[in-house]
């Protein structure tokens, strides 16, 4: 068998997409006439396919009904057999007739709803009905028939050989997996018999567990009774000396309200006593609050009058130390100047007392210095008149 061209390939498969969107558009018409749907196409620009569907619902109708004729024909028997033949004849060339209109209307409504995409969303969006679940699995079929077409003729003669290969390859491994599953079953199944024993043998002791569970549970309640009836036995006693003690706190508690009473009375006189104490004790101190007052207002007049003296005395004792800082200052300058002149009279009278003593030093030696002349001078004389006092009584002699 030679392969297909690609042309014919595609030839094919438009084929088979354009027989599924037109099975798509006849699976969204209504069975029955549908006003809205037309007036919905009419608004919608698509006049010419309001015809088309108004002849297909008619047509529709028409083979309905020859239908249902041949089927109650057939139901009549054969009575009128050879007058029935000959209408029988004229009835199926009409029905002939009739499926060939129809064909070429349900043609004509295709092509009308694959030219406008307007009225294929009108048709979608005002569809109601639920579709057949036959022809729903016939749409779907066919787009399977029409992938599976594609997909062998758009296939190529080494990509098919390949195929083959690669499904031999998955075949192969497909028994191998189902070996190990066979293995893997034998070896679940020795698995499974030896938790099956297991099970057995935990069941044995989870039966034993449960008798003595049992026998615990027993012995639980015979002690939960005897536990019942010893706190049955405690209750009632509590009880009793609950009954007891609340009769001794009901006598202390009448004792205890009579003594309130008569406390609460006594309390009560001494209560208007202390109340008339507090009253002429309020009034004492209202009065004395108001002396108070009245003292605190004069020590405030001679607080502001101290306020006052205190401000002038601060003034004056500020001058005061101002003048007095001054007069200090100038005491301080005088004794400063005071003991200048005295250590500079020290000094004098030690420059005088050292001028004196070297003068008189001086002096001393100037008179030695002269009565040593003065000693040389008067022995020079004497020496000089005993020479002399020979050649003047000479002298005085003439």
């Amino acid at each position: 068998m030679h392969k297909l061209t690609n042309m014919e390939a595609q030839r094919v498969i438009t084929v088979l997409e354009d027989t599924l969107d037109r099975l798509t558009f006849l699976s969204y018409v209504p069975g029955s006439p549908d006003m809205e749907l037309l007036d919905s196409l009419v608004h919608a620009g698509a006049g010419p396919l309001r015809g088309s569907l108004q002849s297909q619902w008619q047509l529709e109708e028409g083979h309905q009904v020859m239908l249902g004729r041949s089927k109650d024909g057939h139901g009549h028997g054969h009575a009128f057999h050879g007058h029935g033949l000959a209408k029988s004849s004229s009835e199926n060339a009409s029905h002939g007739e009739v499926v060939d209109q129809l064909h070429q209307a349900t043609r004509t409504l295709c092509r009308n709803l694959r030219k406008n995409p307007v009225a294929v969303e009108v048709l979608y969006s005002n569809h109601t009905q639920q579709r057949s679940s036959h022809f729903l699995s016939c749409l779907s079929n066919l787009s399977d028939l029409t992938a599976v077409m594609f997909r062998k003729l758009s296939t190529t003669v080494e990509e098919e050989i390949t195929n083959k290969n690669l499904l031999q390859d998955l075949t192969d491994r497909e028994r191998t997996a189902e070996d190990e599953r066979d293995a893997l079953q034998q070896t679940l199944e020795m698995q499974r018999g030896e938790r099956d024993r297991e099970v057995a043998v935990l069941d044995q002791t989870l039966t034993k567990l449960r008798a003595e569970l049992q026998d615990i549970t027993q012995s639980n309640a015979m002690e939960m009774a005897s536990i019942k009836q010893k706190m049955k036995e405690a209750i009632e006693k509590a009880d009793n000396e609950h009954l007891q003690r609340s009769k001794r706190l009901q006598d202390q508690l009448d004792q205890m309200t009579q003594d309130l009473t008569r406390m609460s009375e006594e309390h009560r006189d001494a209560e208007t006593i202390l109340r008339k104490k507090k009253e002429r004790s309020e009034s004492e101190l209202a009065a004395t609050i108001s002396r108070y007052d009245q003292d605190m207002a004069a020590k405030q007049k001679e607080i502001v009058e101290v306020e006052r003296q205190k401000k002038e005395e601060t003034e004056l004792l500020q001058r005061l130390e101002e003048h007095f800082r001054k007069i200090d200052a100038n005491n301080a300058k005088q004794s400063d100047e005071e003991t200048t002149l005295a250590a500079f009279r020290t000094r004098i009278e030690t420059a005088e007392k050292f001028l004196s003593s070297k003068s008189t030093a001086i002096q001393k030696i100037v008179r030695g210095i002269q009565c040593r002349v003065e000693i040389q001078k008067m022995l020079s004389k004497k020496k000089k008149g005993g020479k002399g006092g020979k050649g003047g009584k000479k002298g005085k002699k003439k």
